[in-house]
């Protein structure tokens, strides 16, 4: 037992376990009691720990972020806040950020990115409201760096759109002591492998307001109102005139089968409980980076005041020819890297395909230039002088 290490990944990978010997034990010991492994307890357990830490009203927990994102649009829709169905995207972040807008039927309109956060752009984004007139905008926090709340939400006053936030990767990331996904009006999160924590696979949306949050309950579970409080499935049986003895099986809205497991939930309230601790671990390493790199790259500043909890350090090579120098270096050095995966998503055949190439000077070069570093609760200062030694000789060569 005293050899048991506490992650089972090497410390250079990009991502590590966040799920230790210790959290199976507890898992095991608590399967070993036969509990109910669907959705049931434990998942409201979660959810109610998640919103409390996240300090949001409601939480609703699902089978993955890439879930969460699907159903944070269809409750924009069933609610009847979609407006319009004109709804700005980023150029940088995941794929699943954009796709339930096409996918839903939404007219997405591209933002370019921010040059000191790699978010929304406010320039740009001032421009297609002006224009667009768009109801809804969704906002990345792109590896954990918040983007640049205030003038985002003078332009919220100014256009009255609503305001939805993307923070998968942005675990406990703050803007001016406020947790992202406590500006718009709801926020998911990610809980795959590599985060800031695990349930092995899993997602949450955060809302305050209460019609989307039961709008939500049933989207995820089949559009039935089985899951909703008693009192307001009573009120909807009686609008539509249903015999209680039907009650559980009444389906409200054209919903999903996205929900979590009891399983995942379990394993999300053991690494609930040391959060804040991974919070704090990866934000000290993103100081340590951004000082050892700064003058050899580029890379995502942030705003003064704001505590960037990244999952990965994303830094900018002069060219594309330097980045293939520095990936090969770290790659021969057993240092797990890769290209900004997602880069410039409007450059993706998803996007181009139908409504044309997207391109945009800041989004094009992450798309060129960018590059992942290690950031995880697994490596210190001593890892990190290595991988910016070894970044810094690759670019100076």
């Amino acid at each position: 037992m005293t050899d048991r290490k506490t992650f089972r990944s090497r410390p250079l990978d990009l991502a590590v376990d966040t799920i230790s010997d210790e959290d199976l034990d507890q898992f095991i010991e608590w399967v070993r009691q036969y509990p109910r492994l669907t959705m049931a307890e434990e998942t409201r357990r979660f959810e109610e720990a998640w919103a409390k830490w996240q300090g949001s009203k409601y939480a609703v927990a699902c089978n993955s972020g890439s879930s969460a994102n699907l159903l944070m649009y269809a409750a924009l829709d069933t609610t009847g806040k979609a407006g319009n169905r004109k709804v700005v995207v980023p150029a940088t972040g995941w794929v699943t950020t954009i796709a339930p807008a096409i996918q839903l039927g939404f007219q997405p309109i591209m933002c370019e990115s921010d040059k000191d956060t790699f978010g929304l752009d406010v320039a740009c984004l001032e421009k297609i409201l002006e224009a667009e007139r768009p109801d809804a905008v969704v906002m990345v926090h792109v590896l954990g760096v918040p983007n640049r709340m205030d003038p985002v939400l003078e332009l919220q006053k100014k256009y009255g759109f609503e305001l939805l936030e993307d923070c998968c990767a942005s675990h406990g990331a703050q803007h001016k002591g406020t947790k992202v996904g406590n500006f718009g009006l709801m926020s998911t999160f990610s809980f795959y492998y590599g985060h800031h924590m695990s349930t092995v696979e899993g997602g949450v949306i955060c809302t305050n307001d209460q019609d989307v949050y039961e709008h939500l309950l049933m989207l995820r579970s089949h559009g039935w109102l089985k899951d909703l409080p008693k009192e307001k499935a009573d009120a909807l049986m009686e609008k539509y005139g249903v015999d209680p003895f039907h009650s559980p099986f009444l389906f409200i809205i054209p919903g999903y089968n996205l929900r979590p497991t009891d399983i995942s939930s379990f394993i999300g309230l053991i690494q609930l409980k040391r959060l804040d601790e991974t919070v704090k671990k990866r934000a000290e390493n993103h100081k340590v980076y951004q000082e050892l790199l700064d003058g050899h790259f580029d890379f995502a500043r942030g705003q003064p005041d704001d505590e960037i909890s990244s999952i990965s350090f994303c830094a900018l090579a002069r060219s594309t020819e330097e980045r293939k120098k520095v990936l090969m270096a770290l790659d021969e050095n057993k240092i797990d890297t890769r290209i900004f995966s997602a880069g410039n998503l409007g450059r993706h055949p998803f996007w181009a395909d139908r409504y044309g190439a997207f391109s945009a000077p800041m989004a094009d070069r992450l798309c060129q230039c960018g590059f992942f570093l290690p950031n995880n609760q697994a490596i210190g200062r001593e890892e990190i002088e290595f991988i910016c030694g070894v970044a810094r000789d690759a670019a100076g060569a």
